[in-house]
């Protein structure tokens, strides 16, 4: 897994997360990141906890929106100092 700590993922419809931190679950990558403004010098508040998905060359990222799935990935992307 390459490391995308402190990197910024752009989203197809063209928002930008800082990737806080990272690990792999059940064989798949899942990030914490936060949502950045427009010119990346600032933190909007919003985070997410997102997983990648891969098809061929091309890679996906969605919300993780299963409760049980956020509660267990938390203990584990919460960061650390």
């Amino acid at each position: 897994m390459e490391n995308k700590i402190n990197h910024i993922l752009t989203l197809q419809d063209g928002t930008k997360f800082l990737v806080i931190n990272q690990v792999i679950f059940r064989e798949k990558n899942y990030y914490f990141v936060a949502k950045v403004t427009e010119d990346e010098s600032d933190i909007t508040g919003e985070y997410r906890i997102v997983e990648e998905t891969k098809d061929g060359d091309r890679v996906y990222l969605s919300t993780v929106q299963d409760a049980e799935t956020v509660r267990m990935l938390a203990e584990y992307l919460e960061p650390q100092e």
